[in-house]
């Protein structure tokens, strides 16, 4: 009988709604919406819908959510997507809503209520769920959560992906975190005003103590770094439809791939090519990642 991989999803949760325009539209103006999609993030509740929709058995640890109908209804839509969810329902909260904006140039801006008691809730959530489970993902913006939650993985051997920014200018934030993490993943916009480094971010990402650490980088693609190991995915060039949950398919992606034990340059133009089809689409979910589909990396 075929292994069916347990995975674990950690950070913050909230519903909300994505509205396509074909511009973003400058102050004091506005934009015809083309299209909208409901959706529930934030990354960490992406990555398990695609490793749901995947066949991965998925557990999903997050903050509480208000006893409300929106609440009741974030939880239904999970367990119909697959996912098993840890998200008390508490009556003293209200569940947030999030809008994001996405346009054709691959510009997406997202507009999260400042909810400070369920972001908090976090804090205390039951970790148990991590036992036994075959990976772990884990946002590094949640704070001292994500520690906690990486440090109980750690001590249990629960490999680690970790989604964390790094930046040149502070080379040495979220060490702690970091050197907890088996796989880290570095986002590097391609719209970015002062791009930095992305190879140097790798060399910085890996001497922190990954196994391996992908930065990726838009339309441009993304890197690959093990120990011995650098390589570069040039993304494959599509007619871009909504951004918004790209950097999550990529995480997914690569989760599947090194569960299942593809060599590195596979995972990384699995992650890449799958990425990039988000974008091409509407919808969060794809198709798995296909070592067939994919062109090799350089």
């Amino acid at each position: 009988m075929a292994h069916t991989f347990r995975v674990v999803s950690f950070g913050y949760v909230n519903p909300g709604e994505v509205f396509l325009v074909p511009a973003y539209p400058p102050a004091n103006s506005g934009a015809y919406v083309s299209a909208k999609r409901p959706f529930i993030g934030a990354d960490c509740a992406m990555v398990a819908q695609l490793l749901a929709h995947w066949g991965l058995e998925v557990h999903l640890i997050g903050n509480a959510l208000g006893d409300d109908p929106l609440g009741h209804r974030t939880l239904e839509l999970l367990r119909q997507s697959g996912v098993q969810p840890h998200l008390p329902l508490r009556a003293e909260l209200r569940t947030p809503f999030e809008v994001d904006i996405a346009d054709h140039a691959g510009t997406r801006t997202f507009f999260v209520e400042d909810n400070r008691p369920v972001w908090q809730s976090l804090q205390d959530a039951d970790l148990s769920a991590i036992d036994g489970a075959d990976m772990v993902y884990v946002d590094w913006y949640v704070g001292e959560a994500a520690l906690r939650a990486a440090r109980y993985a750690h001590a249990r051997g629960v490999p680690v992906f970790l989604n964390v920014e790094v930046s040149l200018q502070q080379p040495m934030q979220h060490q702690a975190l970091i050197a907890l993490a088996a796989y880290a993943q570095c986002p590097m916009s391609d719209v970015h005003v002062h791009p930095e480094n992305p190879f140097a971010i790798a060399e910085q990402l890996i001497r922190m103590g990954p196994r391996v650490v992908f930065v990726t980088r838009g339309r441009f693609g993304a890197l690959a770094r093990s120990q011995d190991t650098l390589l570069e995915c040039p993304a494959p060039e599509v007619k871009v439809v909504d951004t918004q949950g790209a950097g999550a398919v990529f995480s997914a992606a690569a989760m599947f791939g090194l569960l299942h034990g593809w060599a590195l340059d596979t995972v990384l133009r699995c992650a890449t090519h799958t990425a990039s089809r988000k974008c091409a689409q509407a919808s969060l979910l794809v198709e798995a990642p296909n070592p067939v589909m994919a062109e090799p990396c350089a």
